[in-house]
């Protein structure tokens, strides 16, 4: 008879973690941030912080939470104010209301012309430019074909699709705690992903629930509006 002993070692650091707790992690720090920007120690150390203190404060700390904020709005308001430009337009059977000058360059084309200016090559330098600190990183302690084979690799599995939702989670939790208010500890845990959930799927007491109806409201009706603007 064989009796077979098998030994497992658990690491409790740098796990592979699923997509909800990621993001669940993500929305607690935001709300602790929203919390911490209302409080009365933020607003001191605002006014004692020398320049570069206060710069260094704000990119370590609040900086980033509102970044992704700023970054997540401004698609839609460029969407938005672009279908604007377009409606504005001067139509052949609408001089007399419009009052439009002669040989007036076309809505459409001056805004071709914007777009082509800011996302040619400067959209590339934002991308490149994002990912240099952790390229540097990876050059520093390991080579230079390390750091370059975990940026293509990061760039063909489409992780900045997951930063698409990273931005929109983390912009709204904390504009939510500017409004509201309420940040509380929450116990999102860290586990390993041994288990799918579902897109949408209904419990046990007959409410629907999944990965659809998670983000629905932080992300996906956004991006519909982004879309029926886009076919407009």
């Amino acid at each position: 008879r064989r009796i077979h002993h098998r030994e497992y070692f658990f690491l409790a650091k740098g796990r592979d973690m699923g997509f909800n707790a990621v993001l669940g992690f993500f929305s607690k720090l935001s709300s602790g941030t929203g919390e911490q920007l209302l409080s009365r120690q933020t607003f001191r150390l605002g006014q004692v912080l020398h320049l570069p203190d206060a710069l260094s404060f704000y990119y370590a700390h609040a900086g980033f939470y509102l970044t992704q904020f700023f970054v997540s709005m401004s698609m839609p308001l460029l969407m938005f104010s672009w279908l604007l430009v377009l409606l504005s337009d001067c139509e052949g059977n609408m001089d007399v209301f419009q009052h439009c000058a002669a040989g007036k360059d076309p809505a459409a084309e001056a805004m071709a012309r914007m777009l082509s200016a800011c996302f040619s090559w400067l959209m590339l330098f934002f991308l490149v430019a994002s990912t240099a600190p952790l390229f540097a990183e990876l050059w520093l302690e390991f080579n230079f074909k390390s750091a370059m084979t975990k940026f293509l690799q990061s760039v063909l599995t489409l992780s900045p699709l997951m930063f698409v939702f990273q931005a929109k989670t983390i912009g709204y939790y904390i504009v939510n705690e500017f409004r509201y208010g309420g940040a509380s500890y929450v116990a999102t845990g860290r586990g390993l992903p041994t288990e799918r959930r579902p897109l949408i799927t209904k419990n046990a007491n007959g409410a629907y629930e999944g990965l659809y109806l998670d983000y629905a409201t932080i992300a996906h009706y956004d991006g519909m509006l982004l879309l029926v603007g886009l076919v407009l």
